[in-house]
């Protein structure tokens, strides 16, 4: 599903103008992302919450170059699944 699909699809089974629900998605997204830079959760009611977990510092290597490097230690976004999405794709 595209980002077009996505708001001409919730328009229609809300009754919003499509652009009322891309302003509204737009404003999600920088919610969200605040929320996270604060290390907060965001929830997705009936589908699960996005979590802030914490990355360690691991080997890696250039692709480009193939020379080993050290990748440091941050912070990453996850999605964790509620009950509702689980059950729904167990079938």
């Amino acid at each position: 599903m595209t980002k077009a699909e996505l708001i001409a699809k919730i328009a229609e089974d809300t009754g919003h103008k499509k652009s009322d629900v891309e302003s509204i998605l737009e404003s999600l997204g920088g919610v969200a992302a605040a929320e996270l830079l604060g290390n907060g959760e965001v929830p997705f009611p009936g589908l699960g919450k996005l979590v802030v977990v914490a990355t360690a510092a691991r080997p890696g290597r250039n692709p480009r170059t193939g020379v080993a490097i050290q990748i440091k230690a941050g912070k990453r976004a996850k999605f964790e699944a509620g009950k509702p999405l689980k059950d729904a794709l167990k079938g």
